[in-house]
């Protein structure tokens, strides 16, 4: 399950690079659909690990909207 945050985060990293907040809300959308099907197939357990998948892709858009304005910057000089 913990390959599972990390790819989320990874997804999260790369659209907060490339892409503007409607492709997160999108994002999101699609991850909380993920998280409830799992909750309903598989149990509590796993749905709250999907929840921190969730999370992580949100961390990991900050994460990504962070690193752009980093290489936007060393671009200027």
């Amino acid at each position: 399950m913990i390959s599972i945050a990390a790819i989320h985060f990874l997804a999260g990293l790369v659209t907060g690079s490339m892409f503007a907040v409607r492709t997160l809300l999108t994002l999101v959308a699609i991850v909380l659909i993920e998280c409830a099907v799992a909750t309903i197939a598989r149990g509590l357990s796993v749905g709250l690990w999907s929840l921190g998948s969730l999370i992580g892709v949100q961390v990991g858009y900050l994460g990504g909207i962070y690193l752009r304005s980093v290489l936007e910057h060393v671009g200027d000089r």
